[in-house]
């Protein structure tokens, strides 16, 4: 049976930095943190095997991803 934790509002002293203190609720998610918002929107599609290898071929010739390409393409 695992041991339990017990959550409180006190430091906890352990680990390698016995000399600091370690607040409880400490990490998570930070503001400014992650990969920045690039505007676009994800999109499933269903396409044919096929076409699919062709779309990658062309794109890695033209030195782009498979999202920029297409992007690219449709545009004109």
């Amino acid at each position: 049976m695992k041991k339990r934790t017990k959550y409180t509002d006190e430091p906890v002293r352990s680990g390698r930095r016995v000399g600091a203190d370690i607040l409880p609720g400490h990490g998570g998610a930070r503001a400014g943190a992650g990969r920045p918002v690039s505007g676009n929107k994800p999109v499933t599609l269903r396409l044919p095997p096929k076409l699919i290898e062709r779309l990658r071929r062309q794109a890695k010739r033209a030195g782009q991803t498979m999202s920029d390409f297409v992007a690219e393409k449709l545009k004109a």
